[in-house]
Formats: structure tokens, sequence, C-alpha cells
């Protein structure tokens, strides 16, 4: 079994190496190609997580010394946690390249999107399997890497995007490196083993945070887990990735295989290799409150689908950074299996949005309408997402954000209520943005701008990845349960952490609340035939059809197209959220922007010194010359 993952990585990197050097010779096949090797190595990779020796280390390639005391053991470990997430992450892969098949209305695409993708792809999982941090760093920055590549496929108009992107992670990536290095220096070249840092009953193993620099080291890690999953303050590059980005790179890297991984070191920081207290325990969650909140108002005014989508992609990170936050078993479990959940429903979102762009050549929200008609299926896929991510019943969503609300409550200390209230605020708010993106591409009359069009439903490749995730979402909902039983018991295998819920039980029962997907299901599915029923009693009735008056005048006839961008305009010009929304609009509290102006304030003041007279270099010289030598009695 070990030698079938190592195959299914090399299989991935090699068959992107061939989709790159195809776009010199036969450029229709990267696309197909891409896809086999996907598919084979998503079989793989299901074989190694059901069959291999669960919790054992293996050892690829033997041991290579570096420096004294140092070596690159490439250790690897396989757990019911990392093996499953290495499952998903090449499912969305596979689906990702299938459904790109035909996005691209022109020929089969560029295949560098291919090539990039499982590159991609096959970052995260040796990030997901390596238990030595040089080797996870190794893999970290080759997803970040690709990420940048895969968004500058998206031509000119990416290109400030992908800069932004690369930016805000390399400040991650930086922060990771220098955690790295302070954490050998602190205990020695084993701390670079994660078995090591995970194990409470190891000298030198997990770090009791209990002094300033043990806060100063947690801050790094954290921060390299804020970048990669898009966390507030560090989520702006999520948006603007998407102006330019294509949607496939959109629903494979920011939507799932980032949150994968900063939300995995997120947890291994938190539950693994530190034991935090109270304080910063707070400080997660209010940090996840705030990126729920800011996140979801930002996406009620959006008027490109794509951004919005972006915007959410930002605002369910909150829910798992809060989970994981509150440090009681139930909402731990709680927010990993929503980082589970997001990476299903957020492709799937992506995905369809996609499929509508491939048709129409647009996602501007007051240009589309009356879609469903033509595209009953893409349609029927984003309802599934859009209300799995704003927590209705019985699908996915609610069940993981119904865990992180009873372990907010029981975790979330004097602020629980305030916290709570937070967390269903922008599950609510969450809904209304969807009503608002449901009624402007699928319901009501077309635009004009569609006028004239013909519409059809996407093809089987790109249907297919829609039908897939969103059972995805059926199933992980009404059988949630049974999921979230089998995922406490790896969260206990992989952290140590007693999770409150019996394995396989059918329903997650606490002392404070109780949820049965089973007749809620029922009820439901009844609500829904009765609903199509009177549907199909009202398509038999004639439509009234009369003249438009307006102010006594008899108004132009057609058609009267009502967009969905007007929904929330009186709550973007309420008197306190107007102006956060305009410094919001002008980036205000952009941190790459704000960095930027920070970064131009001290070059123009260095400049100012370069004045190119002698006289002022010379008088430098020898105020840094009398400073050194000063420095140098004082150490002495």
């Amino acid at each position: 079994m070990d030698l079938i993952y190592f195959f299914s990585v090399a299989l991935l990197v090699l068959g992107g190496t061939a989709c790159y050097l195809l776009r010199f010779w036969k450029r229709d096949i990267a696309g197909p190609l891409a896809v086999l090797c996907s598919l084979t190595a998503l079989v793989l990779a299901s074989m190694v997580a059901c069959g291999s020796r669960v919790g054992s280390d293996f050892l690829s390639w033997g041991y290579f010394p570096l420096a004294r005391g140092l070596s690159a053991d490439f250790l690897f470990r396989v757990t019911a946690l990392t093996g499953w997430l290495n499952v998903l992450c090449l499912l969305f892969g596979f689906c990702v390249v299938l459904y790109s098949l035909t996005y691209w209305r022109r020929g089969t695409g560029d295949p560098r999107f291919y090539a990039f993708a499982l590159w991609a792809v096959a970052g995260a999982s040796v990030a997901l399997m390596a238990r030595n941090l040089l080797l996870f760093l190794f893999a970290w920055e080759c997803v970040t890497l690709t990420l940048y590549l895969l968004i500058g496929v998206g031509g000119a108009k990416a290109k400030e995007g992908a800069a932004k992107t690369f930016s805000i992670l390399g400040l991650g990536d930086i922060a990771l490196v220098l955690g790295i290095t302070f954490l050998v220096a602190r205990g020695g070249w084993g701390m670079l083993s994660i078995n090591h840092l995970q194990d409470a009953s190891a000298e030198g193993g997990r770090i009791l945070v209990a002094s300033w620099a043990d806060i100063g080291l947690f801050l790094l890690f954290l921060i390299a887990a804020f970048a990669k999953a898009g966390a507030f303050p560090l989520h702006t590059w999520i948006p603007a990735a998407a102006e330019g980005a294509p949607v496939p790179t959109m629903a494979l890297l920011p939507a799932a295989l980032d949150k994968l991984l900063g939300i995995v070191l997120l947890a291994r920081v938190s539950l693994g290799f530190f034991e935090i207290g109270p304080g910063l325990r707070m400080l997660l969650m209010v940090l996840g409150v705030v990126t729920i909140l800011t996140a979801v108002m930002m996406a009620m005014v959006q008027h490109e689908l794509k951004r919005l989508l972006s915007f959410h992609a930002v605002s369910q990170v909150g829910y798992m950074v809060l989970g994981i936050g509150t440090g009681v078993p139930l909402g731990v479990v709680g927010g990993l299996f929503h980082m589970i959940n997001n990476a299903i429903y957020k492709s799937l979102l992506f995905l369809g949005g996609g499929a509508v762009e491939s048709e129409t050549g647009n996602l501007e929200l007051d240009d589309l309408g009356g879609l469903a008609r033509s595209m009953p299926l893409t349609a029927l896929a984003f309802l599934i997402g859009a209300l799995s991510i704003s927590g209705v019943p019985p699908l996915n969503g609610f069940v993981s954000k119904w865990m992180v609300y009873q372990g907010v409550i029981e975790g979330g200390g004097d602020l629980m209520p305030l916290l709570l209230a937070g967390a269903v605020l922008g599950s609510a708010l969450t809904l209304a943005s969807f009503v608002k993106a449901l009624h402007s591409v699928f319901l009501g009359e077309r635009s004009s701008a569609l006028s004239g069009k013909t519409i059809r439903e996407v093809g089987w490749n790109m249907l297919f990845p829609l039908g897939l995730l969103s059972g995805l979402c059926v199933l992980f909902g009404v059988f949630g349960g049974r999921v979230a039983g089998a995922l406490s018991t790896a969260v206990e295998e992989e952290f140590g952490l007693v999770s409150g819920i019996a394995p396989h039980a059918a329903a997650i029962s606490t002392e404070v609340g109780l949820w049965g997907p089973g007749l809620a299901t029922v009820l439901i599915l009844l609500a829904l035939v009765l609903g199509v029923v009177f549907y199909m009693f009202g398509r038999g009735m004639r439509v009234r059809r009369v003249r438009t008056f307006l102010a006594g005048e008899v108004g132009p006839p057609g058609p009267t197209h009502v967009s969905g961008t007007s929904f929330y305009l009186t709550v973007r010009n309420l008197p306190i959220l107007r102006g956060l929304y305009n410094d919001a609009e002008k980036e205000a509290f952009d941190i790459y922007r704000v960095g930027g102006m920070l970064g131009a304030t001290v070059v123009n003041g260095l400049r100012k010194l370069h004045t190119g007279v002698l006289e002022v270099y010379v008088t430098w010289v020898v105020v840094g010359v009398a400073a050194v030598i000063a420095l140098l009695f004082l150490l002495v």
C-alpha cells in the first residue's frame, strides 16, 4: 500500500509534466490525459485510505543527511484523517479537470491549466501525508506556486490578482519558515518531526504556551494557516483572485485545497504542536466570528457571481476557525467537518457558476436571469449548494454548523452569547445572499443581455461533477451523524482528543442539542413533493398580462426584468454601514494595500536620504560606524 501512495503522487507529477509539454505538440490530448491521471490517482488513493496500515509510518527513498544533526527522512503517515482528506483532494482534482474539458467554449483550454492542476493536487497530497516539517514546507510552497500559475492562466486581467495572491500567501509562507526555524532553535532538529510535536507524552513535544516568546511562535504558525485558508485579515487575496482567474481554478484551490491545508495546519498547531490557554482560544473564536460577518456582509452587495462566491469562501472559514477555537471536542470535530463540507459545496457552487459562464459568457447578475428553464440540472445543483452553504437541513452544511454552534455553547465562555449570535446571523445572511444569487441567475425573466441567445444545458462532463458533489452534500447531511462519528474517531487518533460523539451513531446527540436527520428528511421531501405538485398545477394557468401604467401614462410594452442586485441596497445605504462599505470598496481594510502604502512611505523616506551629495553619504557612514562601535561596547 505504501508503494501505491507514492505511485499515485508520481502519476500526478508525471502526468502534469506530460500535459505541460503537450502544449508544444498535441494540445487536444492534454485534457483527456489529465482526466485519466487524476482518476487513476483517485482510485489508488482510495485503496490506500481503505487498505493501508492506518497510523503506521513509512519511509521513502531512505535517509538523506543534509547537515550535522539534520536529515530529510521523508517520513509519511497515513491516518484515518489524512488518508480520507487525501481522497477528497484527488476527488476535487478529478472533478475539476473533467469539468474543464468543455469549460472553455473554444477548444479544450490551455494545457498548462491541466499541468498546474495535477501538480497542485500532488503538492496537497504530500503536504497532508508528510510527517517532517521540511517536506511539509516544500509541498506547501508547491501548492502556493501552482495557485499563482493557475490564476495567471486567466490572462492579462488576472495578473493583478495573481500578484496579490502570491504576496499575501508569501507573507504566510515567510511566517511558516520563521516558525519552523524558531521551533528548531527552541528544541533541536527533533522538532521537525510532526509525530514528535503531536505526542503529548514526548519530552519537548507539545509546547505549553506560557511566555511571550511562545505566543509569538504560535502566532507565526497562525499567520501561515490564516493566509492559506483565507481568514480575516489575510483573506483579501481570494476576492482579488476571483476577478480574473478561471472558475475551475477557484473551484480547485481557494475553495478546496487551500482551505483543507490551511485548516489542517491550524488544527495541528492548536491541538497538536501547542497547548494554548483560554486567551488564545478566545482570540481564535473572535477572529472566526469577525471572518464570518465581514465577508458575508461584503458578499451581500456584490454584483458579479464569482466575487460573491469568493466572499462566501472567506466567510465559511470563520466557522472552521470558530469550531477549532472552542477547544471542545464537539466544536473541533464540527469545525473539521465544516472544512470538508465547505470544500464540497463551495466547489459545487463555483462549478455551477462556471457552467452559467460557459453558456452565457457572463457572470454579472444584472445580465442574467431565467436560466432555470434552459439549464434545469445546473440550477438544481446550484440550489443544493446554496442551501448547503446556508445551513438548511437536511444538507451537510447544517450538520457541521449545528456542531459548531453546540461547541460554542460549551466552550464560548463569557462571550458565548455574542459569538453564537454572530455565527447564527452569518448563516442567515448567507441564505439571504443566495436568495439574491438564485433569483438573479436562475429565476424570473431573462435580461435583455440574453435576448436572442440560444442557451442549453451543459455537457455530461460538466454535469457529472455537479451531480457528484450535489450527491455528497445530500449524503453528508442525511447521514451526517455517521460521518461525524467516523471523523471524531479520526480526530481522536490524530490529536489524542477525546470525543464526546459515539462513532457510527445514527444521530448527533449531546446535552445541549439533538439533531435526528431521519424524520426531518422525510418531512422536507414531503414538502418538496407538495411544492412540485402546486407548481405543476400553476403551470396550467394562464398568466395575466396587462399594460404598464406609470404616473398615468401607458408604459412601453415588453417584459419587465427585476434584478436581484437591488435586493439589499437599503442595507448598503444604512448610515453606519454606508461608510464601512465605502471604506471596504476603497480597500481601506486590505492588509495588502495598507502594507503597500506603508512600504511606499518607507521607500520615499529612504529616497530623500539619497541626495547625491558626497558629504551626506560620509555623514551617514560615520554615524553608522559610531553606532556599531557603541553596540560592541555594550555587548562586551
